[in-house]
């Protein structure tokens, strides 16, 4: 006899728990690498280009994804709670991954965003 399947909606649950906060912290790392050189490599006579700003909106924007990985990880653990056979061991296993990974990567998005703000711009490495 084959076990019930959960709801589709299950399934997109699990799947953004675990993949929307690296994903966030991927794109918020390569953007605020993109606007600190831009706005060191900007051309004279250009307009500054307002780093503090854009990393504070893209680090809180990057946080509220990987919060929402976070509950929808939780929300699939928990519909996936009394899961014994596949497929929903499946779903109940990506979700616990999520729950895992998310709050290391929103600590991440955090750091670098803070990162971005707190330090220096364009100096020598």
């Amino acid at each position: 006899m084959s076990a019930a399947r959960p709801p589709r909606s299950v399934h997109l649950l699990a799947w953004l728990g675990w993949s929307a906060a690296p994903v966030a912290w991927a794109a918020l790392h390569v953007f605020g690498f993109g606007i600190t050189q831009a706005a060191c490599n900007a051309p004279t006579g250009a307009r500054d280009v307002p780093v503090d700003g854009l990393a504070w909106a893209s680090t809180i924007a990057a946080a509220l994804v990987a919060i929402a990985g976070l509950v929808g990880a939780l929300l699939a653990f928990r519909a996936t709670g009394d899961a014994d056979e596949l497929p929903g061991e499946r779903v109940h296993f990506m979700a616990i991954v999520g729950l895992a990974i998310s709050p290391l990567f929103l600590a991440i998005i955090l750091m670098d965003g803070i990162g971005t703000i707190l330090l220096q711009n364009c100096h020598q490495g």
